[in-house]
Order: structure tokens, then sequence, then C-alpha cells
């Protein structure tokens, strides 16, 4: 299963944190991006497009 974290930082930036089964774990910072086009463009640079993944607030 492939989970996405994400919330605001203090400073308004959105940060995601990826993880999956096989251990990878991703963390990556969105400044002047809204969530949908962050997500969008995260989804791009690392190939999950058509993947199925569990999205989450942190806060």
């Amino acid at each position: 299963m492939r989970y996405l974290f994400y919330y605001y930082n203090h400073e308004g930036m959105l940060v995601f944190n990826y993880r999956d089964d096989y251990g990878r774990h991703i963390h990556m910072r969105y400044l002047y991006y809204s969530f949908r086009s962050a997500l969008r463009k995260f989804r791009q640079d690392y190939n999950l497009q058509h993947k199925k993944i569990v999205i989450h607030s942190l806060y």
C-alpha cells in the first residue's frame, strides 16, 4: 500500500511524506503550489500517475 501524508508547515509550505511497501520514502516540499497542482507534480515526478495512493492530512 502507498501512503502520502501531507501538512502545511509554519512557513506555509506544503510538505509531502510518501511511503510504500518497498521501503521507499520520499520527503518533498512545495512552495507556491496548490494542493492539487503539487499532487499532480509529485505524481509526475515519481511516475505515480496511475497508482493508488492513500492520502492523509497530518494536521
